[in-house]
């Protein structure tokens, strides 16, 4: 015969595999939520700005800054004449600067044009800004502008080469990345002002095309890691000021030190205050100017230090794997030990993600972090789910033996660390019955059937008992001890106990009539009185009972009862003899007792429950 898949298992393994399974269902479906749709995506880039903490910046790169001491020396920045930044190129070429890149727009024209085209054309090195304007819905695989507007013809001309000079931030205004490259509307590619610089540093014509494989732009003898639209992650040295620069008025002058520009590259650009041109970045809360991102674009293609962005599918098995993990060691642990492991798997997550930043790839940080509270609460949810289904599962245990005020009580009391040793006095009304003949009748049956005539019978009047809101206290053999009063108050005590008993014995009767059953009959004693009801046994097992004479009373009427009788004690009918039908009997003798005890034989109830003499 083939088990069903889980028998074997205990029940708290198959607790354990549905609380992993659940973990399991909700680590895949935030997988789906945060690798495709992306929510929180600004606090992710957040979080792996701060991975950044500088490095030394190549030597080969410099600034000339166009700053207020400039302005303050020669006027507004429209007002200046082309011969000063003729004097510019002509001194930064004398001083043995390899390459010049200008991250400003000479777009029109003006009465001092010639020196400045002359001037480019002498120094042979120069590359000049273009800028897209309007930027169109991307396309995906590139970013496009409406238009790009060039030099001035007569600067084009003499420029070495053009590249624009555009920087796009992402949504939350922070510039990460460089498109090295972005299309007009009518499908022309146009390099970055980095790129283009960089391929005049190493005297190397421009791509004839800049098409990306596998997330790879390979260009200048390297593999450039870009995204879809042919942006690179930009790997800032230092915030501004780490790349080294030098006044542009002093440029314009010739008041500098050669040193600085010799044999570098030259990016110009603005930096005086109030200029449009800066920008956040993930290196400092101080905005950086464009021309500083270019610097620090070219310084990452140079030092080759480039930054991949984890994919979806990393991202994925990150979130899956810090999921799984946290799962598979909260289920079956204590949850301060979970706490505890789930500390070392954060900080252990974020040392990787710092390890692997130091080595150009950019883990997502907030998505595989937040799966770890999320599991969490998963599985605390599942526990307190399964304490509450322990719980039922317990008044429904206490419930086959107890009516279920009892059991309410009972679990209120140990909520409230009452049910202790030792125990209260109170009057109680007890109930015991035997049945008669269960040693012959042992004698005549199998084992077997004798458990399933004894299950079927004791059943019966197990319902009857519950029925009437009283506790059954324990089986003894063939024998049942009900109790009531106990443990919580029953103001009609004795009157449920003598009902039990006469319902039971209907119960009995029914059963009688069952030719598969044996006919059995039993005796029951009833009695009321004043005994101790609490908790006796030991530290480790307890078994809550009552205990006194009256419960010995209870038990010799009992025992003295012809099987199909019920036979109460003085207590119990002096508490209910207005409703009771009794038949007096003779005063009995019983052991333990000094007198005679007046008994009498139940023969119904006013309210119901009579039974055939």
């Amino acid at each position: 015969m083939k088990r069903r898949f889980g028998t074997s298992l205990t029940r708290r393994q198959r607790r354990h595999l549905k609380h992993a399974l659940i973990a399991a269902g909700v680590s895949i479906l935030f997988v789906v939520v945060t690798v495709f749709l992306q929510p929180f995506s600004s606090v992710q880039w957040w979080l792996s700005d701060q991975l950044f903490l500088g490095s030394n910046p190549s030597p080969s790169v410099a600034i000339a800054v166009i700053d207020d001491e400039s302005l303050a020396r020669y006027g507004k920045w429209s007002d200046w004449p082309r011969d000063l930044h003729a004097s510019a190129v002509d001194n930064l070429s004398e001083a043995g600067a390899l390459v010049v890149g200008f991250d400003v727009l000479f777009a029109d024209q003006s009465g001092s044009d010639d020196k400045l085209a002359e001037s480019l054309a002498k120094a042979g090195n120069v590359v000049l800004a273009a800028a897209g304007v309007d930027p169109l819905p991307s396309s995906g695989d590139s970013i496009t502008y409406a238009s790009v507007i060039p030099p001035a013809p007569q600067f084009a001309e003499a420029a070495a080469t053009i590249g624009h000079g555009n920087v796009v931030p992402d949504s939350d205004g922070v510039v990460r990345r460089i498109p090295l490259a972005i299309d007009d509307a009518h499908g022309d590619t146009y390099p970055a002002l980095v790129v283009a610089v960089l391929h005049e540093f190493f005297a190397s014509p421009l791509p004839e095309s800049y098409n990306t494989e596998d997330g790879i732009l390979n260009m200048l003898g390297r593999d450039i890691p870009v995204d879809g639209s042919r942006q690179m992650r930009v790997n800032f040295a230092g915030g501004p000021g780490a790349i080294p620069r030098l006044s542009y008025g002093d440029v314009v002058d010739g008041d500098f030190d050669p040193a600085l520009v010799e044999g570098k590259i030259v990016l110009v650009g603005m930096s005086a205050a109030g200029e449009p041109d800066s920008w956040l970045t993930p290196i400092s809360s101080e905005k950086m100017y464009g021309v500083e991102i270019h610097a620090n674009a070219i310084d990452t293609i140079l030092g080759q230090r480039f930054l991949v962005d984890g994919g979806i599918g990393t991202t994925a098995l990150a979130v899956l794997l810090m999921a799984g993990s946290t799962g598979g060691v909260l289920v079956p642990v204590r949850l301060r030990w979970g706490f505890i492991l789930l500390a070392l798997l954060l900080v252990g997550y974020l040392l990787v993600a710092f390890l692997a930043f130091d080595r150009g790839y950019v883990l997502n940080i907030l998505y595989p972090v937040l799966a770890l509270p999320i599991v969490y609460l998963t599985v605390l949810l599942c526990r307190i789910t399964a304490e509450r289904s322990d719980r039922l599962m317990v008044n429904n245990l206490f419930g086959r033996y107890v009516s279920t005020q009892v059991a309410g009580t009972i679990m209120e009391m140990a909520d409230s660390d009452h049910l202790q040793l030792g125990g209260a006095r109170r009057e109680v009304t007890v109930l015991f019955a035997d049945m008669r003949g269960f040693t012959s009748l042992s004698e005549q049956v199998s084992p077997e059937d004798l458990m399933e005539t004894l299950n079927r019978y004791l059943s019966a009047m197990t319902e009857s008992i519950l029925k009437n809101d009283g506790m059954v206290n324990k089986f003894a053999g063939d024998a049942i001890m009900a109790v009531w009063n106990a443990p919580q108050d029953q103001a009609d005590h004795a009157l449920l106990g003598a009902r039990a008993a006469l319902q039971s014995l209907e119960a009995v009767e029914s059963l009688r009539n069952d030719e598969s059953l044996p006919r059995v009959e039993f005796g029951i004693g009833v009695n009321t009185g004043p005994a101790v009801a609490g908790n006796v046994g030991s530290e480790g097992r307890t078994e809550y009972t009552v205990i006194g004479d009256a419960v010995n009373l209870a038990a010799r009427l009992c025992g003295s009862a012809l099987g199909g009788q019920v036979w109460i004690g003085p207590g119990t009918y002096d508490s209910m003899r207005e409703l009771a039908e009794v038949e007096v009997l003779e005063p009995q003798r019983f052991k333990g007792k000094a007198e005679p005890v007046q008994v009498y034989r139940l023969l119904g109830l006013a309210d119901g429950g009579q039974v055939d003499e």
